[in-house]
């Protein structure tokens, strides 16, 4: 599903990154806390099974998957504050 669509159905993105190891430890934590979350990735590598990495020469291999978490608008500020690690502070 495309982040409009997600966002007209009332999702809210909590976390846009590049590093699957952060993107791991987010999604971990927010279902953890029981916040209901939506993922999406985005691959940007002009990189295929078909053409190999030819065509990718000078491309950031880091850079080439985006990782995206959406929540629930009501549960966005308690998203927020899991991602910060001053939920429980509060």
């Amino acid at each position: 599903m495309t982040s409009i669509w997600l966002t007209l159905l009332g999702w809210k993105e909590a976390l846009c990154t590049f590093d699957a190891p952060q993107y791991g430890t987010a999604l971990h934590l927010l279902q953890k806390e029981g916040i209901a979350c939506r993922t999406r990735t985005v691959n940007f590598s002009s990189a295929s099974r078909r053409t190999g990495t030819m065509y990718a020469v000078g491309e950031r291999t880091d850079r080439s998957i985006e990782y995206q978490i959406f929540v629930k608008k009501a549960d966005w500020d308690k998203a927020q504050l899991a991602l910060q690690g001053r939920l429980h502070s509060l």
